[in-house]
């Protein structure tokens, strides 16, 4: 068996974890934390540690899978990933490589799994629309994650410039926007500001 410490891309956190067991065996394997986070904390990765210390004389793969990662749980970690200890190999999974931090992706091999997503219609004249649909439009996309904001702000700042030339002031609004989707900021709060600063200027 062998194996190259590695990021995988994929939102198919059980499927994953399935298959890994099939291919490389319950016993080869250690999923910390024990079923996928929604963040993985400064615990976990002191539970990393210990467990990248436990001596084995076969190879043992400590798989890291959660939704979010701290930042400060990610720096702890660089060292390790760095310099594993004899016999031990990593493999992150996470749904984007934009929740790892450049110092993380720059270490390890990088697969993306995700099916190649096709860009869905805006489902908004940006040109037309009223602040009926622009409701509708922000209630549709209340609940999106991070990554899925990220491409709709981006999506809306390409299809908004197609349609007229972005003042200075207007392109910048988009890129805080962009910026602020990657703190975690509220897709509701973001996208209303956004719609109805196109609104104001058509």
């Amino acid at each position: 068996m062998s194996f190259v410490s590695k990021i995988l891309i994929s939102d198919d956190f059980e499927g994953l974890k399935e298959k890994l067991i099939k291919e490389f065996g319950e016993k080869n394997l250690r999923f910390i934390p024990k079923i996928p986070a929604n963040e993985l904390l400064m615990e976990d990765a002191r539970a990393i540690e210990k467990e990248s210390y436990i001596a084995e004389n076969t190879q043992k793969i400590i798989i890291i899978m959660a939704k979010a990662f701290r930042t400060e749980a990610q720096n702890f970690l660089l060292k390790l990933l760095e310099e594993p200890p004899r016999n031990i190999k990593f493999l992150i999974i996470s749904p984007s490589k934009n929740l790892l931090l450049p110092t993380i992706r720059s270490r390890l091999i990088c697969e993306n799994l995700k099916p190649k997503k096709t860009r869905k219609a805006l489902e908004l004249n940006l040109k037309n629309f009223d602040l009926k649909e622009l409701l509708a439009f922000l209630q549709k996309n209340e609940g999106l994650d991070k990554s899925e904001l990220i491409q709709l702000i981006a999506q809306l700042g390409l299809e908004a410039s197609k349609n007229k030339n972005l003042s200075e002031k207007e392109l910048e609004f988009f890129y805080e926007a962009y910026e602020l989707a990657k703190l975690n900021s509220k897709p509701s709060i973001l996208l209303s500001s956004l719609l109805l600063t196109l609104y104001e200027a058509k």
